[in-house]
């Protein structure tokens, strides 16, 4: 902590600066048409929204595995890491009646992601010797080793180069979707991610580069990302606080590596 700033003091001064963020949330985005869903446990669907994007969208019923990704979403996109935009979404009761598909859906707010075409699933790394890929893959490296990745899955473009993107992390952080604060405080050292790193045998400077955008974001920044998902997805603010000390820690123990 800074100056003699104990660790009361400090979360005292974080919980300050979440309400004052929370209280400052942009208004959902509100869905509009239901598009396609897919069967996985956390049961997304496609739907067209208000502010004519396409979305993938979890809803409540994926638990806290819409608060790992939204939280990690807006961390890589804060590194300019290859992931998707991430929104909050806002699915009414009324389209819920009308739409079968969307039963098994809470009214309310819902995480999104804005859909990217012309790609697809893989769970192995492909195409890691493409130059335009290659600063892609460290900044994953670094947003992984920060958050702690435990589920390791992409898309990628259809079309050569085959840029690759990240865009499911309900199962980030240590012990996933079920983390208590335990989990968080007691988590292992930072590093970078050691798949990403054993699989792209990524340069120093690729690193370095990637390690920069890091070093870019702020306590502010992060603050900001954590105040995001609405209180209705039951986070508390003492949990939003142990997430913005864990993050910060994190942070610093990768920037130790420049």
């Amino acid at each position: 902590m800074n100056g003699g700033e104990t660790d009361q003091e400090k979360r005292a001064e974080w919980r300050q600066s979440l309400e004052s963020a929370i209280l400052h949330q942009k208004i959902p985005i509100k869905a509009k048409t239901f598009l396609k869903g897919w069967r996985t446990k956390s049961e997304p669907v496609l739907l067209q929204c208000e502010d004519k994007n396409i979305y993938v969208v979890k809803g409540q019923q994926a638990g806290r595995q819409i608060v790992n990704d939204q939280i990690v979403a807006r961390l890589g996109l804060a590194i300019d890491a290859p992931v998707g935009k991430a929104k909050i979404i806002y699915v009414s009761q009324e389209l819920i009646d009308i739409e079968p598909n969307l039963s098994n859906f809470i009214a309310g707010t819902a995480h999104g992601t804005q859909f990217i075409p012309d790609c697809f699933d893989q769970w192995e790394l492909i195409a890691t010797s493409e130059p335009d890929n290659r600063p892609r893959l460290a900044r994953l490296a670094v947003l992984y080793g920060w958050t702690y990745a435990n589920d390791h899955q992409f898309l990628f473009q259809n079309s050569p180069p085959r840029l690759i993107y990240s865009v499911d992390h309900g199962h980030f952080f240590p012990n996933g979707p079920e983390w208590q604060e335990d989990d968080l405080k007691h988590a292992s050292s930072a590093g970078i991610d050691p798949i990403l790193s054993s699989t792209c045998n990524f340069t120093a400077n690729e690193l370095k580069e990637a390690l920069e955008k890091l070093e870019r974001v702020t306590e502010d920044d992060i603050i900001h990302v954590v105040a995001v998902p609405p209180q209705e997805w039951q986070l508390t603010m003492e949990e939003r606080i142990t997430m913005v000390e864990y993050l910060t820690r994190r942070q610093q123990e990768l920037l130790e590596l420049l």
